[in-house]
């Protein structure tokens, strides 16, 4: 009986042994998700409504999926990202709201003349409601805005003037996303309750799921723009930016655009 007990002890101490030794063995690992690249394994075409698109990686900045991308065209309210970007990069602590920033075509953001705001907090209701006030406010008290190396004509993206191609504009968007993420950070708000008022989220893709932040816009010159950002579950999450430009549904055109991007691209 003793024998039997003595051997029944030394069959589990091997077993644990054999266990500790195999879980000890590390498993070697060729790749991590992170380091997987993004390859375009079918292109896809995307009906959509938009004149340009530019879909682009923002860890590598590779093109995954583009249109007439080379094509210069009003960006709109898409402008704000910028004017948004030139704010932070200035000292300001305080901005007057005066007469004239007011009188800027649209009532959006609901700044009166004579407040007074910290100027960060401009951020939510340019960014938010894409006031066109805030914008004039924030242009007045930094100057000029500037975007890939030139001036634009103005801080709110009204002039037709203010003109991009989807490309550049892509690469400027991802530029901004990963030094700037504060911006992006506010557009995913759904509102924000400010010193005087507050001010409510906009944007006709933020409720769409994997919505990193960005900025839509609308002139007649314009139609509808877009540049956002998106992780797609497809892709491990991996962040893409997609600017749509000269679209005449948003919505529609965000989600086919993504849809292409499942069935086109690979983690490899």
């Amino acid at each position: 009986m003793r024998r039997l007990f003595v051997a029944s002890i030394a069959i589990v101490a091997l077993v644990n042994v054999f266990h500790i030794s195999r879980a000890a063995v590390p498993i070697p690992v060729t790749s991590t998700i992170s380091e997987l690249e993004l390859v375009v394994v079918e292109t896809v075409p995307a009906v959509v409504t938009a004149k340009a698109y530019c879909v682009i990686d923002i860890k590598t900045g590779k093109i995954l999926l583009a249109k007439d991308a080379s094509e210069e065209l009003p960006i709109a309210s898409v402008t704000k990202l910028f004017t948004a970007a030139a704010l932070l990069s200035r000292a300001e602590n305080e901005v007057v709201v005066t007469d004239a920033d007011v009188a800027t075509e649209g009532r959006a953001g609901k700044l009166q003349a004579g407040q007074v705001y910290q100027a960060h907090e401009l951020l939510f209701p340019l960014l938010l409601e894409s006031s066109n006030d805030a914008a004039t406010a924030v242009e007045r008290t930094v100057g000029k805005i500037t975007f890939a190396g030139k001036s634009l004509a103005d801080g709110s993206g009204l002039s037709s003037l203010n003109r991009a191609s989807a490309s550049t504009l892509a690469t400027e968007v991802r530029n901004l996303y990963q030094t700037q993420p504060h911006i992006f950070d506010i557009t995913t708000l759904t509102q924000y309750i400010g010193t005087y008022t507050g001010w409510v989220n906009n944007s006709p893709v933020a409720t769409i799921p994997g919505y990193r932040g960005g900025k839509h816009g609308y002139t007649l010159a314009a139609g509808k723009t877009l540049a956002a950002v998106f992780a797609e579950p497809s892709l491990a999450d991996r962040e893409l930016a997609y600017i749509i430009l000269g679209s005449d549904d948003l919505k529609s055109d965000m989600l086919h655009l993504r849809t292409a991007i499942e069935h086109s691209v690979r983690l490899q």
